[in-house]
């Protein structure tokens, strides 16, 4: 339990990071390259001199590292669209909710059942997700669910009011291909403990994920910066550096836990422990306002991580 406490906090860490270089208005994709650089460096450095073992690395493992740092980096650029297309609100719910993705894998491929009391416990955590996530008034004027746009709206922007379902169709697609993703990483880091974990070290398989992650978004400030002749200031790199250390940490001890908990235990946990503890953090640091939904889903936060820590 010690290790997923650990990965709860740096999670929180990261979101924190993520708070004070939005108000100094860091280029996020910038911050994320050097973070992941950084993530990469540390785990390099953990995994010991003989880089040369690296070749001998399972096929399986590295495969597995590839794919995890493509969701990383793919995600992040998904989860921006969503905000842009359909609110914080509604992205953030639909990244939270992910986690029913690897608590139902692990059910049907590795055969981890949770206790009654657990599953009791994972069906308020569901309950806490959707009402911690759900935004203070939630629909907009006129009406409308936000990130919907009204007939109206779309005849003034010279849209057929026919292209609202269609419009309505995208944001599905957009949430649904962004939960997916969530709980496709959680997946991963779960198929490495199962499968490679007792012969690749944790270092070396986070070596290839944020080896790769960072790879992806060099190559995305590099394009945007040759487009358009903007490049990022040097005080990206000091909080990318800290927020790679904090990312490393996160993934690390998530990998730990993984190995003494159940999945549909400590996913789920890790999930609703972070949603609590970021909503406390925005509430008593940044002074945000919760709504009677959010306090209450707080509140179901609480009981569910006792109840699946039990």
């Amino acid at each position: 339990m010690g290790f997923l406490f650990l990965a709860v906090a740096c999670s929180l860490g990261i979101a924190t990071v993520f708070k004070l270089a939005e108000r100094r208005d860091l280029d996020r994709t910038a911050l994320l390259a050097v973070n992941y650089a950084a993530a990469a460096v540390l785990a390099l450095a953990l995994q010991g001199a003989d880089v040369a073992a690296l070749a001998d690395v399972a096929p399986g493992a590295i495969a597995l590292g590839v794919l995890q740092g493509v969701l990383f980096i793919g995600g992040f650029w998904l989860f921006s669209l969503a905000i842009r297309e359909a609110g914080i609100g509604l992205a953030a719910g639909a990244m939270r909710l992910s986690v029913v993705v690897p608590v139902v894998a692990s059910w049907a491929i590795w055969a981890e059942v949770p206790t009654v009391v657990q599953g009791l416990g994972l069906a308020l955590a569901g309950a806490a997700f959707v009402l911690v996530a759900r935004p203070s008034g939630a629909h907009a004027p006129g009406g409308t669910v936000a990130g919907e746009m009204p007939a109206a709206t779309a005849a003034a922007d010279g849209l057929p009011e026919s292209s609202a379902p269609r419009r309505a169709g995208s944001l599905v697609l957009l949430l649904g291909l962004l939960f997916v993703a969530g709980g496709l990483v959680d997946v991963v880091m779960k198929a490495f403990q199962k499968g490679y974990a007792a012969t690749v070290s944790t270092p070396t398989f986070l070596l290839f994920v944020f080896g790769v992650a960072f790879a992806v978004g060099t190559a995305a400030v590099v394009a945007t910066g040759t487009r358009t002749g903007r490049w990022p200031g040097a005080a990206v790199v000091g909080w990318g550096v800290g927020l790679g250390l904090i990312n490393y940490g996160s993934a690390e001890f998530l990998l730990r836990a993984l190995g003494a908990l159940p999945a549909p235990v400590a996913f789920p946990l890790n999930s609703v422990s972070i949603v609590l503890g970021a909503a406390l953090l925005g509430r008593l640091v940044w002074g945000e306002a919760l709504s009677r939904a959010n306090l209450a889903g707080l509140a179901l936060a609480a009981v569910a991580v006792a109840l699946l820590a039990g």
